[in-house]
């Protein structure tokens, strides 16, 4: 038996932790006097309702989306715009720092949905106009799938064909503009939130200690600091490798003479916000365009060659290196989620799903109850056994 076996038992269990199992047996009645028993059959019991909870939080995420989503986008504002926030206090009165800040956000926000909205509308009205090559497109592609069974609907032709497509666009810029107006509204609450959250970051702060002196409050107010922190390097890191991937598609695209290569770098731009998947979206609304624009699938395969071998290399070499082990969570939590909090959100949920986790990652490190939970989300074995 091994000296630590020779040790009285103890409630914390250290005594037992040299033990063997057989030697542990040995020991039953000890150990059942001391409570372990109880204590393992109260286990499944303490799972469930841990797994209850769980699932009703993530029920009143999903019902309460008009007011939770704003208030977590605009904490993720507030510490975007915090460094601009900090830097001006250094010159000019607090208030007037704070509302500097707050109308910069602001301006930035309304210029990309003023941008977003001329883009869409470019298109849509484009697209208005050509109708008819919509229409002998379908049939190209029809002939090409009926060869394998599968028949398309067909627009029309004519006149029929002019009407019908022009109701289809006026319904996809109603589409649009529905959508840019509900976002709109979202993003005036997340505004909102953000204000208060930098006007009151430091009575937050204060508040905190007070209520959890020494030092729980000191954790609470460490965690935070890098949970905001981190959302800022990542942001950072995306938003550099957007404007690659932007810069990227526009070259593509006017090297191969598409039309309105500067509104398919904006979308690029965009869309590589979401990890992923993002990328390979991009690659859709050019190629699609080619489609109608070109005659014949040559330039449209070339287009679609070249946009994806960029985006590969974008996600396989220079995102890496960018972003380093900024993440420090899996590809597949990654892609886990975009898909998951997409669900939970919608199409903001699947934006801020990746900085979600990553801050569900530094809280569940904190704590020797939660850490199996960073251990399951984050990247490698390394940094479990460094934490």
């Amino acid at each position: 038996m091994s000296q630590a076996c020779l040790m009285p038992f103890t409630l914390d269990g250290r005594s037992i932790a040299g033990c063997g199992l057989s030697e542990i047996d040995a020991y039953t009645g000890t150990y059942a006097s001391l409570g372990f028993e109880q204590a393992d059959a109260a286990l499944p019991m303490k799972r469930l309702v841990a797994i209850i909870a769980v699932l009703l939080s993530l029920a009143a995420l999903h019902v309460s989306r008009p007011v939770t989503l704003p208030v977590v986008a605009g904490l993720m504002i507030a510490a975007l715009a915090w460094p601009l926030l900090h830097h001006l206090e250094r010159r000019i009165p607090s208030w007037a720092a704070l509302l500097v800040t707050i109308l910069a956000v602001t301006s930035v926000v309304a210029a990309l949905l003023a941008t977003i909205s001329w883009s869409a509308t470019t298109i849509v009205r484009d697209l208005q106009a050509q109708t008819d090559r919509i229409a002998a497109l379908q049939f190209r592609v029809g002939a090409v799938t009926e060869q394998f069974g599968i028949t398309l609907p067909q627009i029309g032709g004519g006149q029929s064909s002019g009407a019908a497509g022009s109701g289809s666009a006026n319904g996809l810029a109603k589409s649009v503009a529905g959508a840019l107006f509900a976002v709109f509204g979202y993003l005036a609450l997340s505004i909102g939130f953000a204000a208060l959250a930098l006007a009151e970051r430091r009575e937050a702060a204060g508040k905190i200690r007070k209520r959890f002196p020494g030092g729980p409050g000191d954790t609470v107010i460490e965690i935070s600091s890098k949970v905001t922190t981190a959302a800022r390097q990542y942001f950072r890191a995306k938003s550099l490798t957007s404007v690659i991937s932007g810069v990227m598609t526009g070259v593509i695209a006017l090297a191969f003479g598409l039309k309105f290569a500067l509104i398919w770098a904006l979308f690029a731009f965009l869309l590589e916000y979401v990890p992923t998947i993002g990328s390979l979206l991009a690659v859709v609304p050019p190629v699609l365009y080619a489609l109608v624009q070109f005659n014949g699938f040559g330039k449209p395969l070339g287009l679609l060659a070249a946009l994806t071998v960029g985006q590969l290399y974008l996600g396989n070499y220079i995102d890496p290196r960018l972003e380093g082990r900024l993440l420090s969570v899996s590809p597949l939590v990654v892609l886990f989620s975009i898909v998951f909090w997409g669900w939970l959100w919608g199409p903001a949920g699947a934006l801020l799903g990746v900085p979600i986790t990553v801050a569900i990652t530094i809280v569940t490190r904190h704590f020797a109850e939660t850490r199996w939970i960073w251990a399951l989300l984050s990247a490698s074995a390394d940094e479990h056994d460094q934490g």
